[in-house]
C-alpha cells in the first residue's frame, strides 16, 4: 500500500496536486453541489481543521468555493468550480491508471482477490482509525 501511494503521490505532482488532496477532491460531489466541511472530514477520515487547511489550498488554486450556510456561520459549505470538476475527472483517471499499472502482471483472476483483500484491509484500518479520533 505504501508503494502504490507513492505512485499517486508522483502522478498527482505532475497535475498539481498533494496527497490527499485527491481524495477531497472527490469526496466532493462531482456535479458541484455544496457540502458541509464536516462531511468532508467525515468521508475522508480527517479532522475538520485539517480538511480546513486542505480547502485553503485547493481554494487558493480555484478549484473550490467555500461559503456560510445561511445564519449560522460555523456550518461552512463547500462546492468544486468548474476546474474543480475538471480536475476531479482527471484525479480518477489517474487513480485507475495506476491501478492498471500495478495489477500489470497479475495471473488471471488474481487481480480481483487483491481488489478484495485491499478493501477489506482499508474498511478494518478506516474502522480502527475511527476509533482513534
Amino acid at each position: 500500500m505504501k508503494s502504490g501511494r507513492a505512485l499517486i503521490t508522483l502522478r498527482l505532482a505532475e497535475i498539481g496536486l498533494h496527497s490527499g488532496q485527491d481524495h477531497l477532491l472527490v469526496a466532493l460531489d462531482p456535479n458541484g453541489a455544496p457540502q458541509l466541511v464536516s462531511q468532508l472530514a467525515e468521508a475522508t477520515g480527517v479532522r475538520a481543521s485539517t480538511t480546513s487547511k486542505m480547502l485553503d489550498r485547493l481554494e487558493l488554486k480555484g478549484l473550490v468555493t467555500r461559503r456560510s450556510d445561511g445564519p449560522d456561520r460555523r456550518h461552512t459549505m463547500v462546492s468544486l468550480t468548474p476546474e474543480g470538476i475538471a480536475l476531479r475527472v482527471e484525479v480518477e483517471t489517474l487513480w485507475e491508471n495506476v491501478e492498471a499499472y500495478i495489477m500489470r502482471g497479475c495471473a488471471d483472476g488474481e487481480e480481483d482477490d487483491i481488489r478484495h483483500a485491499a478493501s477489506r484491509l482499508d474498511a478494518l484500518m478506516t474502522e480502527r482509525l475511527r476509533r482513534l479520533r
